[in-house]
C-alpha cells in the first residue's frame, strides 16, 4: 500500500505456519527494504561472477597439472617440447666393425623475428650475400609478411659466424638435431634416409629401435663395401648398362657383406633422388634370371643318382627343341652336335637343360624349388623383399622354359640364398643384415650334393663360359646367364639381362657373389660383347681379386 509520501510500502507478513519467534522479526521501513533487495540483487551477481571465475581457475589449474605432468612424462622420456621429436640421439646405424654409417649431430636453425630487425634493408642485402640460393625478393616477401619463420636449417660453422657478426636481434638461432650418413652413397640402399617428415628403408621399418637411442649393428663390412661399390660402378659405365646389382654373402650364415644396387642415392639430400635411384634392385626388383637356374636341374640330377644314369648320358643338340609350335630352341654358340652331363652346363646348352628336366620331371623341379625357397616369401628384417613370381601354371611347358631360365622372375638376394644351399653342405639359410641375428640353419640337401655342385661350377669357370671370372691364386666357381628381356609381355632383340653368380674358395665355399646387369649396350642389340660372360663374369674377378685377401684372412669374419 502506498503512505502519505506516496511511496510503496512493504507489510511485514508473519507465515501461516511454523514455530517462529516473533521477536526475532525485525521490521524495516521501506528504504530499508528497497536497498537490501537492490543489495540482493548485487551479491546475486556477484556470486554468478565469482562462481564462473571459481570454474575458469579451476579449469586452467586443471590444465596446468595435466602440463606438468605431461611436462613430466616428457622429460622422463627426453622428449623436446617443442615438436615432439627424440631429444636424445637416435641410435646409430654401424657396420660389423663399428664403423659408423649413420648418426644424429647437434646443429642449429636460423628463424628470423622480422618486427625486431634494427634495419631490415641492410640486413636482407647481408643475408642475400652469406646465403647465395636466397635472393634478396626472398627475405623481402618474408619481412613483408612480418613473421617469425625458418630461414635455414643446418647452419655450417662459417654461416654461424657470419650471422653473429650482423648482430640485428631478428636473427633468432634454434637448436637442432641432423641425421647424417657419414658414407654418403656407399649404404643408401639398406640404410635409406629420414628426413623432417619422411624415413624409408631401415630407417623406417627399424624405426622404433632407433627412435629409443638403440644402435643397429649391421653384417655389411665398410672396407669391402667400398670395393664392390666402386667397380661395379665402373662395370656400369664400362658396358653402358642401366643398372647393376653386387652382392656379397657368408655361405654358412647368411651374413650379408655387402650389398649394392645402382644408381644409388645420397641420403644427407633425399630431395634430390632420382626415381631409377629410388629401389634397392637387389631386394626390391625381379629378374628372369637366364642360365644361372640351369645348376638347378644338375642338383636334381644329383640327387636322384639312384633313379638315373643321366650323368653318364649324352645328349644330341644338333636339331634344337621345339619347345612350342613356333618357337625352336638351339644352341647356336655350341660346335658340336652331341654333348654330356657335364658340358651341358660348361657351355650353358638350353637344349640340353631342357631334356635334363624332361628326364627329371615336373613335380620333382616343383618340389625342389619350394624346398631351397625359390617359391616362398624371403624375409630379412628392415629390408622389403619383393616375392619372387613363378608361373601360375607349373605345367610342362612351363617347367621347360624354367629349365633354362625363363618363366619365373626371382629377385637377387632370393637367387644368391639358394645358391647357397647348393655349396654350403647343403644347408638353408636365410640372408640377414644384423650382425647379432641369430642364424637359423636347416639342412635339405646331402653332403655329396653339394659338394658335386661347387666342383661343377668350377669345371663352368675353367673351361667354360665363366673363364673370365677367374681369379689368380684362387679357386672360384660360377654360372653365367643372359636373358632377353621380357617388356609388355614381348621378349626384346634388344635388351638383356646379365649376370654372374660365383663362390670361393671352392674347396670349401666361404662367400657367394652375384653381379647383374640391366640392359648392358657396349655394342648395339644382342652381341656376345653383352653376354653375362663378357660383363658380369669379369666384375666379379676383379671385385673378388680385391676383396678374397681381406675376406680369407684368418679370423677376419667370425662365423657364428
Amino acid at each position: 500500500m502506498k503512505n502519505n509520501s506516496g511511496n510503496y510500502v512493504y507489510e511485514n507478513i508473519i507465515p501461516k505456519t511454523g514455530n517462529f519467534d516473533s521477536t526475532n522479526i525485525i521490521f524495516k521501513d521501506s528504504n530499508d527494504i528497497l536497498n537490501n533487495e537492490h543489495r540482493r540483487k548485487v551479491i546475486g551477481f556477484a556470486k554468478k561472477i565469482h562462481g564462473i571465475s571459481f570454474l575458469a581457475s579451476f579449469m586452467f589449474y586443471i590444465i596446468i597439472v595435466i602440463n606438468l605432468a605431461e611436462l613430466s612424462i616428457l622429460k622422463n622420456n627426453k622428449l623436446i617440447n617443442t615438436n615432439r621429436e627424440i631429444n636424445y640421439k637416435r641410435g646409430k646405424i654401424l657396420d660389423r666393425n663399428g664403423e659408423i654409417i649413420a648418426t644424429t649431430i647437434n646443429t642449429k636453425d636460423l628463424y628470423l623475428d622480422t618486427k625486431k630487425s634494427l634495419n631490415y634493408v641492410k640486413l636482407i642485402e647481408k643475408l642475400s650475400s652469406i646465403f647465395e640460393d636466397k635472393k634478396e625478393d626472398y627475405f623481402k616477401a618474408i619481412f613483408k609478411k612480418k613473421q617469425y619463420i625458418r630461414v635455414k636449417k643446418d647452419l655450417n660453422l662459417e654461416e654461424i659466424n657470419s650471422l653473429m657478426k650482423i648482430g640485428d636481434p631478428a636473427i633468432k638461432f634454434h637448436d637442432s638435431k641432423k641425421r647424417i650418413y657419414l658414407q654418403h652413397n656407399l649404404f643408401s640402399h639398406l640404410t635409406g634416409f629420414k628426413s623432417l617428415h619422411l624415413k624409408s628403408k631401415l630407417e623406417k621399418n627399424l624405426n622404433d629401435k632407433l627412435a629409443k637411442g638403440i644402435n643397429i649393428d649391421l653384417t655389411v663390412d665398410l672396407k669391402i663395401q667400398t670395393i664392390v661399390h666402386e667397380e661395379l660402378k665402373k662395370s656400369i659405365k664400362k658396358y653402358n648398362a642401366k643398372s647393376g646389382v653386387a652382392i656379397v654373402m657368408n655361405v654358412e650364415n647368411g651374413e650379408i657383406i655387402s650389398l649394392v644396387s645402382l644408381p644409388d642415392f645420397d641420403p644427407n639430400f633425399p630431395e634430390n633422388i632420382k626415381p631409377l635411384s629410388e629401389n634397392n634392385l637387389a631386394t626390391e626388383a625381379r629378374y628372369e634370371m637366364g642360365s644361372t637356374l640351369k645348376i638347378f636341374n644338375a642338383a636334381l640330377v644329383y640327387e636322384n643318382l639312384n633313379n638315373t644314369n643321366l650323368v653318364k648320358e649324352e645328349f644330341d643338340i644338333s636339331n634344337g627343341y621345339q619347345i612350342t609350335s613356333k618357337k625352336l630352341i638351339e644352341d647356336k654358340h655350341i660346335v658340336e652336335k652331341k654333348i654330356d652331363f657335364n658340358e651341358i652346363f660348361i657351355h650353358s646348352s638350353n637344349v640340353g637343360s631342357i631334356k635334363l628336366i624332361e628326364s627329371i620331371g615336373i613335380e620333382k623341379q616343383k618340389d625342389f624349388f619350394e624346398k631351397i625357397g625359390i617359391t616362398s616369401k624371403l624375409k630379412i628384417d628392415g629390408l622389403k623383399i619383393v616375392n619372387n613370381k613363378p608361373p601360375i601354371y607349373w605345367d610342362e611347358q612351363a617347367s621347360k622354359f624354367i629349365s633354362y631360365g625363363y618363366g619365373i622372375s626371382i629377385s637377387p638376394i632370393s637367387l644368391i640364398s639358394a645358391y647357397s644351399s647348393l655349396v654350403n653342405g647343403g644347408f638353408k639359410i636365410n640372408p640377414v643384415i644384423h650382425k647379432n641375428q641369430k642364424k637359423v640353419k636347416i639342412k635339405i640337401i646331402d653332403d655329396q650334393v653339394s659338394k658335386n655342385i661347387s666342383l661343377l661350377l668350377e669345371k663352368i669357370v675353367k673351361e667354360g663360359t665363366g673363364k673370365k671370372a677367374r681369379v689368380n691364386g684362387l679357386a672360384v666357381g660360377g654360372k653365367t646367364a643372359t636373358s632377353k628381356k621380357l617388356e609388355k609381355g614381348e621378349y626384346s632383340e634388344k635388351k638383356l639381362i646379365t649376370s654372374f653368380i660365383g663362390i670361393f674358395p671352392v674347396e670349401e665355399p666361404k662367400f657367394i657373389s652375384l653381379i647383374l646387369f640391366d640392359e648392358p649396350t657396349k655394342n648395339a642389340g644382342i652381341s656376345i660383347e653383352n653376354f653375362g660372360g663378357n660383363t658380369a663374369a669379369p666384375t666379379f674377378s676383379r671385385i673378388v681379386r680385391k676383396i678374397s685377401p681381406i675376406l680369407l684372412k684368418h679370423n677376419y669374419l667370425s662365423v657364428k
